[in-house]
Parts: C-alpha cells; sequence; structure tokens
C-alpha cells in the first residue's frame, strides 16, 4: 500500500474516499470482453454486495458444462446503479467470513493484483484499491446484526444447558 494513502479504520470505514467518477464506472462497463483482471475485480464486488451470477455455456467445454458468469450481472446491478459510487463512499457491511474467505482466494490469483488491474484499467485501479482496503479492515463484531445473532447463540445455547442439566436440588 502507498505512503500517501491514510488508513481507514473500521470505524471510519463509513465513508471510505475512493476517488471514482462515473465515467470511470462507464469505462469500466463499456468493455465488451473485459481483460482478466478486471473480470475477476468485478467478481469481487458482486461477492461483497450479493449478487449473483447468471450461468452461461462454457465455450471451452466440450460437454456444453454452465459456467457462473459474472460480467453482466456486474454491468447490469453495479456499474449501471446510479447509486454504485455512494455505496461504495458509504458501505459499512461487515462481510461475513465466507465472503471474506471467497475474495482471500481471488487474491492469490496472479491475474488479480494491483500492477495487472492499473495495466488493464486505470479507472478498475481505483475500484481494486477500495476492495484491498476493505479486505485489510479487521473483522469488527459490533455491527447490530451480529451481537443480535450472538445474543439469540447465547440465549439458545442457555436455554440447551438448562434443559439438559440434573435437577440440583431434588
Amino acid at each position: 500500500s502507498s505512503v500517501h494513502t491514510p488508513r481507514t479504520s473500521a470505524a471510519s470505514g463509513a465513508q471510505r474516499s475512493i476517488h471514482l467518477t462515473q465515467r470511470d464506472l462507464s469505462e469500466i462497463k463499456a468493455l465488451k470482453k473485459p481483460p482478466p483482471p478486471i473480470r475477476l475485480l468485478m467478481e469481487v464486488c458482486c461477492l461483497i454486495f450479493n449478487i449473483q451470477p447468471v450461468k452461461l455455456v462454457d465455450e471451452r467445454s466440450a460437454q456444453g458444462r454452465l459456467r457462473c458468469d459474472y460480467w453482466e450481472p456486474a454491468r447490469r446491478y453495479l456499474l449501471s446503479d446510479p447509486f454504485f459510487l455512494q455505496k461504495l463512499r458509504t458501505y459499512n457491511n461487515t462481510l461475513s467470513i465466507a465472503q471474506r474467505a471467497k475474495i482471500r482466494r481471488y487474491f492469490k490469483d496472479p491475474e488479480f493484483t494491483a500492477d495487472r488491474v492499473r495495466t488493464s484499467s486505470k479507472a478498475a485501479f481505483e475500484l481494486y484499491g477500495w476492495v484491498d482496503k476493505l479486505m485489510q479492515e479487521p473483522m469488527v463484531a459490533n455491527s447490530a446484526t451480529t451481537r443480535s445473532l450472538l445474543l439469540d447463540r447465547l440465549v439458545a445455547l442457555d436455554s440447551a444447558i438448562e434443559e439438559r442439566a440434573p435437577d440440583e436440588h431434588g
């Protein structure tokens, strides 16, 4: 990461700085056959924003197998969304452990590096930096939803323990 980029903590993550414009998003969206680094970046964005892939016939498969494709859903639901930039700036959801694990696998792909993305598209490089920062933030269990889920689990566990405990007073 660059020396000039201020680190954002999870608390200040609610207002993430991202130097993307609607024009940048249009540039990415206009790609008919995006290079692998851009395709991978948009797959990661779909994972972050819970956008489902479409199943397409894999041209490389002789058996006509289906493959998951995120490009069209990314173009339709993220890059065409007039509020996508705002969603990036104000994103404050906590990524699930499963989301983090899936996204980490992308960062191990040699096609999905800062340099490869930058070479493919200057506009996409900003988005890559946003994803990278998001992944560097510590997992925080401070959202109301997480607390609520944990509390529900504790109450259920407590009830289960009480039901199983033999009567000690009898």
